[in-house]
């Protein structure tokens, strides 16, 4: 294909595909300062074939030109990824897409909506006595940390575990829950949640934003493995993030699949509900962040069968 019909203009392309107004934005910024990055972003989006040496130039650009595409390449499963879109200070402007993108959006509502469902939880567990709650892969642990900070500071009823592999994600919360004025309500386990072994059994366990990568099979497989840190009655709160994403915000995550290596396994409502219960948990409903592109379902643990031990 000539050099002339790969190029196409950024007003041809938004009116093809109607995207939001932070796209044609974010590709005259890339146009201004390289041009030929811009072609090149176009072509990829519209599955034009690139030369090896093309790919690694659009890579290039965005690692150079963008804190949150560089850390979401080195490690995807960082917790510097969620945490860069819940303050949304930055000088490229690539970031700045993210942080106008009804994606990047959703992940700041997510939060809130899962510290408003949390709290919720924690209130209906303290009816029956102390609560001890799980956060797995939680990353620093921002979630309860807001929560606890909030509303039980002077509440020697309410302590936490976090759980993380990422040792630097465990002393930032530390830190957090310093500033916050609740370290000694949480402990930071440096652990796989999927091997701890906890002598107390946790009331609530959150598990966002794990499961988003993750086919349903693994999914189902996951919330077996972690039953068994659930007391009798316990509540869990977990996410995945739903196909509504993928329909009304397409150009975030091709930057985020095609260019960055990061993909999601979208699910609708009803997936998540299967993974509750063939996982061996009641199904008790499920919110959503205020765009819709996270189901948060809720649960409790199912009594063990005679037959069955999970």
């Amino acid at each position: 294909m000539s050099e002339n019909n790969r190029k196409q203009s950024i007003e041809e392309f938004i009116e093809e595909f109607s995207f939001e107004p932070c796209v044609p934005e974010l590709l005259k910024s890339i146009e201004k300062d390289n041009e030929k990055i811009k072609d090149l972003v176009i072509c990829k989006y519209l599955k034009i074939q690139l030369t090896p040496a093309e790919e690694e130039d659009i890579l290039n650009y965005f690692i150079n030109n963008s804190v949150f595409s560089a850390a979401t390449l080195a490690n995807p499963a960082t917790s510097v990824v969620t945490e860069f879109l819940y303050d949304p200070i930055g000088r490229f402007d690539i970031d700045k897409y993210f942080f106008a993108s009804k994606g990047g959006k959703a992940i700041h509502s997510r939060l809130i909506r899962v510290e408003d469902n949390l709290h919720s939880l924690i209130e209906k567990h303290l009816k029956k006595g102390k609560v001890l709650i799980g956060n797995l892969g939680g990353g620093p642990g921002r979630d309860v940390i807001d929560v606890f900070s909030k509303f039980y500071r002077n509440n020697d009823n309410v302590a936490s575990v976090n759980i993380d592999r990422d040792k630097n994600a465990l002393n930032r919360g530390k830190r957090m829950a310093d500033i916050g004025e609740v370290l000694n309500k949480i402990e930071f386990v440096e652990s796989s949640f999927s091997k701890y072994k906890n002598k107390e059994k946790f009331d609530i366990i959150i598990l966002v934003g794990v499961l988003c990568g993750l086919p349903i099979e693994k999914c189902t497989l996951l919330m077996r493995e972690i039953k068994p840190l659930l007391a009798k009655g316990g509540s869990i709160m977990v996410s995945n993030v739903a196909p509504k994403m993928l329909n009304e915000d397409p150009f975030t995550y091709f930057i985020m699949n095609e260019i960055m290596g990061w993909s999601l396994v979208f699910k609708e409502e009803v997936i998540l509900r299967e993974i509750f219960e063939n996982a061996g948990y009641d199904w008790h409903g499920s919110f959503i962040d205020d765009y819709g592109f996270h189901h948060m379902g809720i649960g409790t643990k199912r009594k063990t069968s005679l037959f069955k031990n999970f």
